[in-house]
């Protein structure tokens, strides 16, 4: 009997960049040793081909051939290759590498359609998803994890994408749903998150001002990375606050879509509900509670009948049984989930 281990996708990627490392640490010594000296010609061939399929070749079995990474990124990992091979040979012993470099605007142009080519991929079934999908994040998130597939980091660009989408665009934008059975319950305004959030608005400007003024006295560049650390924290908080306005908690027939913003999501079905009772601050030290709240304590825990999915930002996950709850129309709510939990289940 054969027994195949299958590794964790973090596994893969530090074999590759421990490899990778290694060797460039071996072409680094080899280029300030005295046997490059004597053989250059000999060596810059050698070391221009460790650099141009070597590495490559590992990215190749180490990921690609083990479906942790699309066939489409060797082609950057080769640009990137001739790129760091120039930084380590010398200027008089590139002209292999020159040659290679020719290369360099065809792939580019190769990466480039299959990127235009995803895009209409993308479009198109973004198009159809808006339809089945409550919430549009939802939309674009399969789509493009359709047509690019298990692409490292996916999930922490899409949340970024996404904040900074909301950002700008936010605030022309209200969350709607075509469906009459779909209830949505909003949570963002009785939590005080658009004052707390201006507030620290100004807060960040003010002091970002000062700082950028005292920092640029020592370093330009160290006042200029603060203040774009700065803007692009500013950036994020007003695309969260957007995000939790057009994500709110919808209520259908047989389930519980629950959001908070982007930073926690879970569909759950409403036979696998109990109940939903006041909250009790005991149920804080319970291993299974997660709150849902913006800010404080919930105004309500729902009890499931056994452990739920809940999925955070950056990929975190965690199974819960007591989710801690606040809506703006909290009376509603009751009412509505109540109502639903008595009716039958449809088959």
């Amino acid at each position: 009997m054969t027994i195949r281990m299958k590794l964790p996708l973090n596994a893969y990627w530090a074999f590759f960049l421990s490899f990778a490392l290694t060797i460039l640490a071996i072409e680094l010594g080899i280029v300030s040793s005295i046997y490059f000296a004597q053989n250059p010609d000999v060596f810059s061939l050698a070391l221009t081909l460790d650099f141009v399929l070597g590495i490559p070749a590992l990215y190749y079995f180490l990921l690609v051939r083990k479906k942790q990474a699309p066939a489409i990124t060797l082609i950057p990992i080769i640009i990137l290759s001739l790129i760091i091979a120039g930084f380590v040979l010398p200027s008089s012993q590139q002209i292999y590498l020159d040659w290679l470099k020719k290369l360099i605007p065809v792939l580019e142009l190769i990466v480039l359609g299959f990127v235009f080519s995803k895009i209409r991929k993308i479009a198109h079934h973004f198009h159809e998803a808006k339809r089945n999908e409550i919430y549009v994040t939802d939309a674009l998130t399969a789509s493009v994890k359709q047509a690019l597939g298990n692409v490292p980091g996916l999930g922490f660009i899409l949340t970024e994408f996404s904040l900074l989408y909301f950002a700008f665009a936010g605030w022309f934008k209200k969350f709607s749903s075509s469906d009459p059975g779909h209830l949505p319950f909003s949570y963002h305004r009785r939590s005080g998150y658009a004052a707390i959030a201006g507030v620290v608005l100004l807060v960040l400007i003010t002091e970002t001002t000062a700082l950028h003024l005292l920092l640029q006295r020592w370093s330009a560049l160290a006042a200029w990375i603060f203040t774009g650390l700065s803007i692009y924290s500013a950036f994020w908080l007003l695309g969260d606050y957007h995000a939790m306005r057009l994500h709110p908690i919808v209520l259908t027939r047989e389930f519980l879509y629950l959001r908070i913003g982007l930073r926690w999501r879970a569909v759950i079905p409403l036979a696998e509900i109990i109940d939903i009772q006041n909250f009790s601050p005991r149920e804080k030290k319970a291993a299974d509670y997660l709150s849902l709240t913006v800010f404080g304590d919930p105004r309500f825990v729902i009890h499931c009948k056994q452990q739920v999915m809940m999925l955070g930002l950056f990929g975190i996950k965690r199974e819960v049984r007591q989710i801690g709850l606040s809506v703006d129309d909290e009376k509603l709510f009751r009412e509505e989930l109540r109502k639903r939990l008595a009716m039958p289940a449809t088959i």
